[in-house]
């Protein structure tokens, strides 16, 4: 793991508790209120650090179309993601909600909790309309 991700990982351990985080070679991940976030990097060379969450799996019914329409139009030019994106991950038949940082972006824990509390707020929206679709509820678009 990277110094600047080490220091994140130690900066989440104060943030939430000990127990929320858990290590290994490429990164960390945080629990938090039924959601775990990944922090990652691709490579020791890059200057460049990722967060992902699940948003929620689709079931056997696959992705319903009005959330697929609303994740698409979502992720144009990041309008309703404040900059991450939403994948499809067909292994599980899931979508994920990833946000790319600077690994040194983060001066304090202030500004790191912060940005934690804004990503779990995205997602979250996210997870809504999800469960919304799943549900057959209309999903703003």
């Amino acid at each position: 793991m990277t110094d600047n991700l080490q220091r994140l990982a130690d900066m989440a351990r104060s943030i939430a508790s000990p127990e929320a985080v858990a290590e290994d070679e490429f990164g960390f991940s945080l629990d938090s209120n039924d959601v775990t976030l990944y922090f990652f990097a691709p490579s020791c060379e890059s200057y460049c650090a990722y967060c992902r969450a699940k948003v929620g799996e689709f079931g056997e019914q696959g992705c319903p179309d009005d959330f697929a329409e609303s994740a698409l139009k979502g992720n144009f030019f990041w309008r309703a993601t404040d900059g991450a994106t939403l994948a499809l991950n067909k292994e599980e038949n899931a979508v994920y909600l990833t946000d790319r940082f600077d690994d040194g972006a983060f001066e304090d824990e202030d500004a790191f909790r912060n940005y934690i509390n804004d990503f779990l707020r995205m997602l979250f929206d996210w997870q809504q309309s999800l469960n919304a679709s799943i549900e057959g509820k209309e999903v703003a678009k």
